[in-house]
């Protein structure tokens, strides 16, 4: 399960949704939760961070309750999935190809410096496409400062979920979300990998990693949005536009006309979706209220 839900975190982590942990147990901090109902069905929206630490729990209690009155959990995929490492599996080059022959001698050469203060073998890295191994790297970051995929609040609902004898639910899946990344143009790849060396080199990831933890503490999905934008727009041009466009425009429409679906039906739901889904002019939360739903902020 360690290994899916990293895997899990990979697939997610450029996704909008970077933002880490609070670090302490406060239970009454304020959550980036939601109430969406209709004339049958509550559904509950919760922006979730997808790596964690044991300080992240137990949950806010706003968080506990929804919880407690859901009888379906409904995540954006199961990141206990076993299925995930054949996914990412499928996707890597196959010798002769490599990474090398995909991005530019100077990126390579920093890659290759970077490879040696996360251990990952260079030998591995050569068969990762761009988009995988700046999630790596990413993940790695992540690692060094203190946390971990199995921790993140994806993993512990889906678990939770499981033993409580709780009906879940994808809103996508694994194997979706990797064939998505896998489908980018080689420019908007090239640039994820770009943008995340440039961001360790100058360690610009740290401090937007921290200044995402505060905001998160603090329920300041605005502050989220903006964080979640500007890194985007890191990325710059046609590979910015691209991402915004297939990361979150469209899955964003996608998974407001489910959990619609789950709003015509009789039950409690918690829908656990990345933070970076849920806020902004295209969040979900925007586009169900523009279809005529009441959407409360807890």
């Amino acid at each position: 399960m360690r290994k899916s839900s990293r895997f899990f975190s990979l697939v997610c982590a450029l996704m909008g949704i970077m933002a880490l942990p609070a670090r302490s147990a406060d239970t009454d901090r304020k959550a980036l939760l939601w109430e969406v109902t209709s004339g049958s069905a509550t559904v509950y929206l919760l922006g979730t961070i997808h790596v964690g630490s044991e300080r992240l729990y137990p949950l806010p209690t706003p968080v506990e309750a929804a919880y407690a009155r859901a009888t379906v959990i409904a995540l954006e995929a199961d990141p206990t999935d076993p299925s995930a490492l054949m996914a990412v599996g499928s996707t890597l080059y196959q010798p002769p190809d490599s990474l090398d022959q995909h991005v530019p001698p100077a990126l390579y050469r920093d890659v290759q410096a970077r490879l040696a203060a996360t251990g990952l073998p260079p030998a591995i890295a050569r068969m990762m496409k761009p988009w995988l191994l700046s999630m790596t790297l990413t993940m790695a970051e992540m690692g060094r400062l203190g946390y971990d995929a199995s921790q993140g609040i994806d993993v512990h609902l889906a678990t939770r979920a499981k033993r409580d004898g709780k009906r879940l639910i994808e809103l996508e899946s694994m194997a979706m979300q990797i064939a998505l990344l896998d489908s980018l143009s080689a420019e908007v790849q090239g640039a994820m990998l770009q943008n995340t060396v440039d961001s360790l080199q100058s360690g610009r990831l740290e401090v937007e990693m921290t200044a995402m933890v505060d905001r998160w503490r603090h329920g300041d999905a605005a502050g989220l949005d903006d964080l979640a934008q500007r890194d985007l727009e890191a990325t710059g041009g046609n590979a910015a536009r691209e991402l915004r466009t297939r990361l979150y425009d469209r899955r964003n429409r996608d998974m407001t006309d489910k959990i619609v679906r789950l709003l015509a039906g009789k039950e409690v739901v918690l829908v656990g979706v990345g933070a970076g889904h849920m806020t902004g002019p295209t969040g979900i939360t925007t586009l169900l209220a523009a279809k005529g739903f009441s959407v409360r902020r807890l």
